[in-house]
């Protein structure tokens, strides 16, 4: 092929169309479930009543009902049925005993992809009623009990606690998996016109950091305006990456190594994006790097990455609803001296703040209440400096060291507290 000149850098992640997005309810009882219910279930969920509803034509026997609607001021329409649930369907048998599945299938709002995505689970939840057993997102392979559907996405406090990060997954693959290198790939965020991202040739003594920046560098550029490709642009404190075509990246990868020709078989079309170290390096040839550099500063701490404010969001208010588990916990272990309580705090909680500040500082917990705790910055020139903080002031909690079996536990997992 001829060489091209001129053509715009952000064409590398262009894509036709969205893929569309679809969330399933597996609903209990022998009786049909009611499309009235579906569609007032949809007025519900989005707060506005649907119009231009149109019944579908049936042409599957198994399909009992289906019809078409729209959101005012949302793009695209949305699609509605319900089917006889086929023996052995349901994610992990978790709701072996529904009669009844009810779909959505859409392509979800760009503008408001995870209100709307809360918005579709509610819907199908909603409308199974009281026997809905479980709801499902095929595209990830995620499913939601009906109290994870209570806590997440119905009721008032509906969306609270969801973030970007439900929109997408992340897979690691590896020919060893104690050795490495890793290949890292998020999944579903071709369903909002964005790249699926990669990272190549990840040691395994980084896979942490690594998975954290794939996690964080999705779930900010879900809405963020992707940088040009090959173009360095910074992903937080000291971490500068550039975003390159992920067959580019791929180029030199030596053969046996994950993410090569064999690996990408069935993978499907679209744009991807491998995250780099920013420029391309080598002397003999210049060629796009693993950021190993980078990945090694933020395991030691000496970078960070910035967070979607949705995420930072969230990730507070799980660790603050979950902040009694937490004192809990340390009243039980307090005597173990192998084991970290850590809590990051909003610096604001600091009397005389600096405007320059970081948003928040991790601190060492010596004392933990269900109202909040008394901690030790132990970095710098904050050596030994204790602080009070209220359950208002935090932003995350981990223990560290707690079990053998998990490295750390937070609010995400508090199950582990036992």
């Amino acid at each position: 092929m001829p060489i091209q000149i001129g053509l715009p850098p952000e064409a590398a992640w262009a894509m036709a169309q969205p893929a569309p997005v679809s969330y399933i309810a597996f609903v209990e009882g022998d009786e049909l479930p009611d499309p009235g219910d579906a569609f007032t279930a949809a007025g519900e969920s989005f707060g506005v009543a649907p119009q231009d509803v149109e019944p579908v034509p049936l042409s599957d026997d198994g399909v009992a009902w289906a019809f078409a609607f729209s959101i005012p001021s949302r793009p695209a329409r949305i699609m509605c049925w319900c089917e006889r649930a086929v023996d052995g369907a349901s994610p992990d048998g978790r709701a072996s005993d529904a009669r009844w599945v009810i779909f959505v299938e859409t392509l979800l709002d760009a503008a408001r992809p995870v209100d709307d995505a809360v918005a579709l689970v509610a819907t199908v939840a909603r409308a199974g009623g009281a026997r809905t057993r479980l709801a499902y997102d095929p595209g990830l392979g995620v499913a939601w009990s009906t109290a994870e559907l209570a806590r997440l996405f119905l009721g008032p406090d509906a969306g609270e606690l969801v973030d970007e990060r439900h929109l997408y997954r992340i897979e690691l693959a590896a020919h060893d998996r104690e050795r490495g290198p890793f290949w890292i790939t998020t999944v579903g965020l071709a369903r909002i016109g964005r790249p699926e991202f990669e990272l190549l040739e990840v040691p395994a003594t980084l896979l942490r950091p690594a998975l954290e920046l794939v996690d964080a560098l999705a779930a900010h550029f879900v809405q963020e305006p992707l940088p040009h490709a090959g173009v360095p642009f910074e992903a937080g404190s000291a971490i500068s990456l550039a975003l390159v075509p992920a067959a580019e990246a791929a180029e030199t990868l030596s053969p046996g190594v994950p993410g090569g020709p064999h690996d990408r078989r069935g993978i499907p079309p679209g744009p991807r994006a491998a995250i780099c170290a920013a420029g391309k390096r080598g002397a003999f040839r210049q060629v796009w790097m693993t950021p190993v550099d980078e990945l090694t500063r933020l395991a030691q701490g000496d970078g960070a990455l910035l967070l979607s404010p949705r995420v930072s969001m969230v990730r507070a208010r799980l660790a603050q609803r979950t902040w009694s588990d937490f004192a809990q916990a340390r009243a039980r272990h307090a005597s173990r001296t192998d084991v970290a309580f850590l809590a990051r705090i909003a610096s604001s909680a600091r009397a005389g703040e600096s405007a320059h500040a970081p948003a928040s500082d991790w601190l060492a917990v010596e004392q933990a209440t269900v109202d909040g705790g008394l901690g030790r910055a132990g970095r710098g020139d904050r050596e030994m400096e204790h602080r009070a903080f209220s359950t208002a002031d935090i932003r995350d909690w981990r223990i560290l060291g707690l079990r053998a079996d998990a490295p750390e536990i937070g609010p995400e997992s508090t199950r582990l507290l036992g």
